[in-house]
């Protein structure tokens, strides 16, 4: 069982028995005999219970390994044309997708921002010429796709 589903099942456990402590509560309040057993062991019975539900949490928290999320490296970058709005200089800027993407003009100096959708591309494996690796990369339709291995280091473009 996952983690998140072992954490799950602790808390669903320990809100029963809340329900059922809460029934008898009330059923002692209206003065009917106890459930079983007196309010005062149920009490009990909580708290005991309560104390192996912790312990079990923590046990799951810190000795069940956690989910690694999987990264994707964005090995290939777009070269995106601008034109400064101060001087009028057109110049190139590699875009890595992520926004705002701050640039300097290299005329006159002036910063600008790119904002506005990603680098748009399709993710394609990738097997290293060198050393057989393979490995994702953002295929944004650039030719030639440029490449370098996470592995070896190999640069290569296809």
């Amino acid at each position: 069982m996952k983690k998140i589903g072992m954490l799950k099942a602790v808390v669903i456990l320990a809100v029963i028995y809340f329900l059922w402590l809460f029934i008898v509560a009330v059923n002692d309040a209206l003065g009917g005999g106890g459930i079983l057993v007196d309010l005062k062991t149920w009490s009990l019975i909580g708290i005991a219970l309560y104390a192996i539900l912790l312990i079990v949490e923590l046990m799951v928290y810190f000795l069940i390994p956690g989910e690694e999320k999987e990264e994707i490296k964005v090995v290939s970058e777009v070269i995106k044309q601008v034109t400064c709005s101060n001087c009028n200089t057109v110049f190139k800027i590699s875009d890595t997708g992520v926004r705002p993407l701050k640039y300097t003009c290299p005329n006159c100096g002036m910063e600008g921002v790119l904002r506005g959708k990603k680098v748009e591309g399709v993710k394609k494996i990738i097997t290293c010429e060198s050393c057989s690796n393979s490995f994702e990369v953002l295929d944004s339709g650039e030719r030639p796709l440029k490449y370098i291995c996470p592995v070896c280091h190999y640069e290569g473009e296809i």
